[in-house]
């Protein structure tokens, strides 16, 4: 029965998103005035900053540099650790991983991985701290792409996740204190290190994160 529940939880939240407004990006008018696109083709310094392709050196603690945060997204999913991964951003990084026929596979706590790191990145540029204060709770986050043409808007797929991430920070500035990611963990007991230990399984013996835990 418990399992059924659990079920027809997911199937719910999985509609829930599905319905959610920045499935709909050409409901609204001009960016910046009802909305920001968190994308790499917003027109804002802000949108582009937080799309998770940006180039921008993110030094996650434990597992070293990355060229962005999609870099460091990529080289923990890949099945095998690459760190050519680490240089690449964008289309590059896209090509490059269909080149190699790399195949992606489930991380522990991804997504609280992914918002750290995006935060870490988001507050180096304090002129957007200061843009993230002033930032209306009237002007929503979407994330889109244009088709090239008719300037079509298109969800990222990214979307669903980037949005929260972004929304969490913004609450958080705007409060004047460091995000709590907790609600993005899906294996709480393995959120040690930054929420890396599950992560680092797949690289370390269990006594040396052990080891790294005591520290």
């Amino acid at each position: 029965m418990s399992q059924v529940r659990q079920q027809n939880f997911k199937e719910y939240k999985r509609q829930v998103n599905d319905d959610a407004y920045y499935h709909r990006p050409n409901d609204f008018l001009k960016e910046g005035d009802d909305h920001i696109n968190l994308s790499i083709q917003s027109t804002t310094r802000l949108g582009k900053v937080f799309d998770p392709a940006y180039l921008k050196v993110v030094n996650y603690p434990y597992i070293g540099k990355f060229c962005s945060v999609f870099s460091l997204w990529s080289w923990l999913k890949a099945d095998a650790i690459d760190d050519s991964l680490r240089r690449l951003t964008g289309p590059q990084l896209r090509k490059h991983m269909r080149y190699k026929q790399m195949s992606m596979s489930s991380v522990p706590n991804f997504k609280a991985i992914v918002a750290y790191a995006t935060w870490m990145k988001i507050k180096d540029y304090p002129a957007l701290l200061e843009e993230i204060k002033k930032l209306s709770p009237e002007v929503k986050l979407l994330s889109y792409d244009l088709v090239k043409g008719s300037e079509l808007r298109v969800c990222t797929k990214y979307a669903p996740l980037i949005i929260s991430i972004a929304k969490h920070i913004v609450v958080a500035v705007q409060e004047d204190r460091e995000p709590d990611f907790s609600e993005f963990l899906d294996k709480p007991h393995l959120s040690a290190l930054n929420y890396l230990e599950g992560a680092l399984e797949k690289v370390f013996p269990k006594e040396k994160i052990e080891a790294l835990k005591s520290q």
